[in-house]
């Protein structure tokens, strides 16, 4: 029997197992595949094909995964849009045509990765004969969250410690990053890349979440670090260009957004649902018209992604080439998924907005911004779908629509009553804005300007140390504290800055603002000091403190005189501005900007943002923190007091009285004889000492 082979396995069946492994990679793109082979297990747990139709902006991601020379792809999505069906079409066709190789799938946690083994991991494998095939038959090869695929594995992993060392795969899925622990939200892509260091040209990572940490963090991060795509099409009517979240970091490119008509003040939530369903549409920005349904389907079907190295012109579209990189981002936002009606999106959205302004928690408006919209939460302003780039194009429509209303920085427009003025400290600058105010919140943005360099004795511009050197913050007496700002529609006339509100909190500064603030005490209307010291706090607390005495100096030695430092409670401060941010029709708090205002002014409103009751900085936020602090001086004015006179015949408060630059006495003297000396015209700053004088 040993002579007649009878204890060998037939050669055949070893072979024929054996090839299955053995098929060459068959030369088919993921979208073919997803095509001709991807099964949908639904909800009732029918299957369908896959349809390309319903999300025609996933055909690039996987594209992306399919080119040489990409190995990284990151998708920012809302829920319901397909974002992870780009992965699994993806790892079907490596395992069922090529090329193969490992693949680890990553999760937040045990029962994220027990329930997507239940819902989709099981039901991909029965529904997919192709692959089924070719798993293993030993008692190991065919687990629930594990199949063993010609000699490679596919894996479930809970995102963890354990699970990201001594393991290598060809192909990592992060699913959902934005929900991983905090040690590894930021760094997760920096994870995948080090799993890939031995597997060479083939390796590929995906990534897709909702963009839940912001720009700190998360997915968001990461696609700032790829091509940063985002979605363009043509509007169905005019043919214009735009994309449906350019975010803030394509500034200059038009935006599609929902609206809907607002129901009036106190109205039921009822009818204001109602409202919002019955009147939603998505609004062109370049002819206003309002597009339906089955419009947007169409603009998103003949739509595409513009990346970093491309321009959008807004007749021709998308122009110039990729700047070439092996990551490649694709922003997916809610008004590209047809599978949404815009209905539905208004809706959400009023529903989330009637909750804040019943409890006055922002929680559900954030879940709709980010998960339903697919947007990075910029806070309360996200409401009213405002941006950097929206204030820049509100100021500009603004002016051009009404020219009484258009100003340029430097100069006081009409409306304004009275100025605040804000200082932020760094360690070799001072970052100033000057806000002016009427009595029902409204502000004007006056000045934005930051301190690098000042003048010494021997005429020479040398940059300042704040932090280090306390002659450095004399510069501040003359461009803030004493500054006068002509009137728009009387230059001969200007404004005072009522108050200036110095930021000591970073404790490099402190000390030496308080000394600051002691040289400045001289600086008064009466009895009433005009620079005040003050200092940031988060957290549950007043707006503005009441004054606490600081006679102290850093070596604690009594020193005179005596100044005060008031407590802020930035986080309110902050949301107020956020949320002023967002009105457009005039109504009390609305913010407005001057023509000439720097496109860094209006970014920093937002790089920095509210996240679960904490405020997360993404860059620079000085206009945002000055704005809270010139805020601050307002409440501290008091203008609202009833004591206070602005339109009768009695005048003004001296803080917000006018100051004419033009001699009154001058004008009327008689001419002096030929040979007479002339005499010395009185300086700006001896006409701002006459109406301290008045105080």
């Amino acid at each position: 029997m040993i002579a007649q082979d009878a204890f060998c396995a037939d050669i055949f069946d070893i072979a024929t197992e054996t090839l299955r492994f053995l098929d060459p990679p068959r030369e088919i793109s993921t979208l073919e595949y997803s095509v001709d082979h991807r099964k949908i297990r639904q909800s009732d747990g029918e299957v369908a094909d896959w349809s390309f139709d319903l999300t025609p902006y996933l055909a690039p991601p996987m594209a992306a995964l399919d080119a040489a020379g990409v190995h990284e792809v990151i998708v920012p999505k809302p829920a319901r849009s397909g974002g992870t069906v780009v992965a699994e079409n993806y790892a079907l066709k490596t395992m069922e045509f090529g090329p193969a190789g490992d693949i680890m799938w990553y999760l937040a946690g045990p029962q994220e990765v027990s329930s997507y083994a239940d819902r989709v991991f099981k039901p991909l494998f029965e529904d997919h004969e192709g692959v089924a095939a070719k798993i293993g038959t030993g008692p190991s090869d065919n687990k629930l969250t594990m199949k063993r695929i010609g000699g490679y594995t596919v894996e479930l992993l809970a995102m963890s410690g354990k699970t990201t060392t001594n393991r290598q795969g060809r192909f990592i899925v992060f699913d959902e990053p934005d929900s991983y622990s905090k040690k590894f939200t930021s760094n997760f892509l920096e994870q995948g890349r080090q799993r890939q260091r031995m597997v060479g040209s083939l390796r590929k990572i995906y990534a897709c979440a909702h963009p839940d940490i912001g720009w700190s963090g998360g997915i968001a991060q990461a696609w700032l670090q790829s091509s940063r795509g985002i979605f363009v099409m043509a509007c169905a009517e005019c043919g214009g260009h735009a994309s449906p979240y350019p975010t803030k970091h394509w500034p200059d490119v038009p935006r599609f957004r929902l609206d809907y008509k607002r129901a009036p003040e106190r109205t039921p939530i009822g009818e204001r649902l109602k409202m919002a369903r019955e009147t939603a549409a998505m609004i062109c920005p370049h002819c206003g018209v309002e597009l339906d349904d089955a419009q947007r389907k169409e603009m998103v079907a003949a739509g595409d992604y513009m990346h970093a190295g491309q321009a959008l012109d807004i007749d021709l579209g998308i122009m110039g080439d990729i700047d070439p990189t092996i990551t490649m981002g694709f922003w997916i936002h809610a008004l590209m998924v047809s599978q949404v009606t815009l209905a539905e999106l208004a809706v959400e959205m009023e529903g989330a907005i009637e909750h804040r302004e019943r409890t006055g928690k922002a929680d559900k408006l954030r879940q709709v911004m980010v998960r339903t919209f697919g947007e990075v939460f910029e806070g309360a302003a996200g409401s009213g779908s405002v941006d950097a780039a929206a204030l820049r194009e509100r100021t500009k429509s603004m002016a051009s629509a009404d020219e009484a209303i258009s100003y340029r920085m430097g100069e006081v427009p009409d409306g304004v009553l009275f100025a605040t003025a804000a200082i932020d400290t760094g360690g070799n600058r001072f970052d100033v804005v000057i806000r002016g105010w009427d009595l029902e919140r409204r502000s004007w943005l006056i000045d934005r300007f930051t301190i690098r360099q000042r003048m010494h004795p021997d005429g020479v511009m040398r940059d300042i140390r704040p932090t280090r050197v306390a002659d450095d913050w004399l510069v501040l007496e003359s461009q803030v504290i004493d500054r006068l700002i002509p009137l728009q529609s009387d230059p001969s006339k200007a404004m005072p800055v009522a108050v200036t509100m110095i930021d000591t909190g970073d404790g490099n500064a402190t000390w030496l603002a308080y000394e600051f603030a002691r040289r400045m005490d001289k600086k008064r209307w009466g009895d009433w000091r005009k620079v005040r010291c003050i200092k940031g706090v988060g957290g549950k607390r007043e707006r503005l403190s009441a004054p606490t005495k600081i006679s102290k100096d850093s070596e604690g030695k009594v020193v005179k005189p005596v100044i005060t430092l008031h407590t802020l409670g930035v986080d309110d401060l902050k949301r107020d501005t956020v949320t002023d941010l967002a009105i457009a029709d005039g109504s009390p708090g609305q913010c407005y900007f001057a023509l000439n205002t720097p496109k860094d002014a209006f970014d920093e409103f937002f790089n920095e943002t509210e996240q679960e009751g904490k405020w997360v900085r993404s860059g620079p936020n000085e206009s945002l923190d000055c704005y809270a602090y010139a805020e601050a001086g307002r409440i501290l004015l008091e203008p609202d007091r009833k004591d206070r006179c602005w339109f009768g015949p009695l005048p003004r408060p001296v803080w917000a009285q006018t100051v004419s630059l033009v001699d009154d006495e001058e004008d009327a003297a008689p001419e002096p004889e030929a040979d007479a000396p002339k005499p010395a015209k009185p300086s700006l700053l001896d006409r701002f000492d006459r109406l301290n004088s008045r105080g």
